[in-house]
């Protein structure tokens, strides 16, 4: 087992190095190929889109991609190997058993599949609201800056409510997939449960026990195995709509004008302005402490509804997590040796065990609800503010336009996200990891001391990792920005780089800035990623450790079998928690940075 263990971490950190780097790769060279295509294209073509867009595009939009095209590999791919897998092992045991788990997985496909298609219609109905938002916002900055006026701020009020509108509406539409996918895979675990104890208890030779707690932990490696579905769910809608606007741009190619040859030659009537555009090679310190009081601030107006989401999501938490322990206790009852127990009793439990699963992701899913209202509203508030107080913000003359307009574009959809998707993630998996080792405990002290000792290895872990990674995102953050800046600057005057042929040359620029944002996401995703193959092993070692402990008491009679069942199911509910905190590494760096910037407008302002 310890061989295997190694064998399996070393083929994650070979896989997470591959999925780094071919995503960083995939979203290098589709940045450099959209901006080539752009600056070779005639004027009337890039006329045709709006500036902002083409921004968005180039700089957002493939970032979401390449997101997305590391969970592919990281995870998705597996994915049919497992199902595989586990339904063949599974065969071996009792045929039934197989067909239910097979039965669950075409079920949870079709779900996925007609739901999905859904959710990105909507996707691209709210995605197109951002065009006009980022368009007024560009506006403004241009007016301010060049003392031509005001611009219309009903406007872009309007604009922001239609948005508000058709995101609320998107998010309601995708917000329960996850809760009920993971309600039918543990359901499998209770109808198996009812099948096994109905066989035991009317004397049907159906499995024995044995097989069955093997049958139940291959189902429990499988929702483990799954624990990145929400994160997929969320991102795919915005990975296929990103990809069809990139697709818009790509197909262009055919339309350049070959006849115009790139001569490098020096510029007499258009130079970047090198503040704008130039490369922060400076880390960005933030200080945690005034970024978490800021992101308080956010959720002040909503804290009443922010502290009932959160008590939900603990009453959820604490029905999934006391499960297992129902689950031991019915394993005990069916495998009690010589006693007789009435099957109502064993049904019961089992009843109790639907009823926790069924309250549990009912709950998180309503949860969920509310806090995507709250995201939404503080979305909206801080697009307002940031239209205001951009009138006399120093950040103005400090910054480019495109550079100002990634705050509103990029950093505040991120913020938006966070609160969403990611707080009551972290908030949950640490309650759950909490609960559980205090269940842990009361289930058998002697075997607890297992997973007490791991637990603070988890966490040193995670606070090197953490450090290491957050030095390289931070500036990864502030590159996207002048990415964006700089080609905000280079549409502005591509008639004039035409007409230079000058296009190399800004290609040239543009390839320093694209390398440098390239090496900063492979050295985050390196620090962070070396923490999931990492968590890996020290679960599989742990695993190895319970099992020989357990077996030993086991058979000296000093525990039940259904006993060590449940400290394996919580030993998987304690490192799915940890995983995900593992992968969330990155969203509550890109938080940080995200709303250290967004304040940076709302609060840098000239008295």
């Amino acid at each position: 087992m310890l061989v295997y263990t190694m064998l399996s971490m070393i083929c994650m950190l070979i896989i997470s190095v591959i999925a780094t780097n071919v995503s960083a790769n995939c979203a290098y060279e589709t940045r450099r190929n959209i901006f080539h295509i752009l600056m070779n294209l005639p004027s009337e073509e890039v006329g045709k889109f709006k500036i902002t867009g083409l921004m968005s595009r180039t700089a957002r939009g493939v970032y979401t991609e390449q997101g997305f095209i590391e969970i592919l590999l990281k995870n998705v791919l597996l994915i049919p190997f497992v199902v595989a897998g586990i339904a063949i092992l599974i065969l071996f045991i009792h045929i039934h058993f197989a067909l239910i788990f097979v039965a669950a997985n075409v079920l949870i496909f079709i779900i996925l599949f007609f739901k999905m298609k859904k959710v990105v219609e909507l996707y691209f109905k709210a995605k197109k609201t951002y065009g006009r938002i980022n368009s007024l916002f560009l506006e403004r900055i241009n007016e301010v800056k060049n003392n031509i006026g005001h611009s219309n701020k009903e406007d872009f009020e309007d604009a922001c409510d239609d948005s508000y509108d058709k995101n609320i509406k998107y998010q309601l539409n995708q917000y329960y997939i996850a809760p009920i996918l993971f309600l039918i895979l543990d359901g499998i675990i209770v109808i198996l449960l009812a099948m096994m104890s109905l066989g035991y208890s009317i004397c049907i030779d159906t499995v024995n026990i044995v097989d069955s707690v093997v049958i139940i932990h291959y189902l429990l490696y499988f929702i483990t195995t799954l624990a990145f579905v929400p994160k997929l769910i969320y991102k795919f809608p915005k990975a296929y709509a990103t990809s069809v606007r990139i697709e818009e741009v790509l197909v262009l190619e055919d339309k350049i004008d070959t006849k115009i040859k790139n001569k490098k030659i020096n510029f007499k009537k258009f130079e970047f302005n090198n503040k704008k555009s130039k490369i922060s090679k400076k880390i960005s310190n933030i200080d945690r402490r005034k970024t978490r009081k800021k992101f308080g601030l956010l959720l002040s107006n909503y804290r009443f509804k922010f502290i009932f989401s959160f008590i939900l999501l603990t009453i959820s938490t604490l029905c999934i997590v006391y499960a297992p322990k129902v689950a031991g206790n019915i394993v005990n009852l069916f495998a009690g040796g010589n006693t007789v127990v009435e099957p109502g009793v064993i049904f019961t439990n089992i009843l109790l065990l639907a009823i926790l699963y069924i309250a549990g992701y009912l709950l998180q899913a309503y949860s969920n609800r509310i806090m995507i209202f709250i995201a939404e509203k503080i979305t909206y508030n801080l697009r307002i503010q940031m239209y205001d107080k951009v009138k006399n913000s120093k950040i103005l003359n400090e910054k480019s336009e495109g550079n100002i307009l990634s705050r509103i574009n990029n950093d505040l959809v991120n913020v938006r996200d966070f609160i969403t998707v990611h707080a009551t993630e972290i908030f949950a998996q640490l309650l759950s990891i909490a609960l559980v080792i205090v269940l842990i405990w009361t289930t058998d002290w002697r075997l607890s001391i297992i997973y007490f000792i791991a637990v603070p290895i988890y966490a040193i872990c995670f606070y090197y990792f953490d450090a290491n990674s957050k030095k390289s995102y931070e500036v990864h953050q502030d590159l996207l920005g002048n990415l964006m800046g700089f080609i905000r600057d280079s549409l502005e005057n591509h008639d004039l780089i035409r007409s230079e042929n000058q296009q190399e040359n800004v290609e040239s620029d543009f390839k320093t800035i694209n390398f440098e944002i390239k090496n900063k996401y492979t050295s985050s995703r390196y620090h962070s990623g070396l923490m999931s193959p990492l968590a890996t092993f020290l679960t599989n070692l742990r695993n190895i450790i319970l099992y020989i402990c357990g077996i030993y008491l086991l058979m000296n009679g000093e525990i039940q079998l259904g006993t060590l069942l449940t400290l394996i199911i919580y030993g998987k509910l304690l490192s799915t928690p940890i995983k995900k905190l593992s992968a969330s590494l990155t969203s509550v760096q890109t938080s940080y940075s995200s709303i250290k910037r967004v304040f940076e407008v709302i609060e840098n302002y000239d008295e």
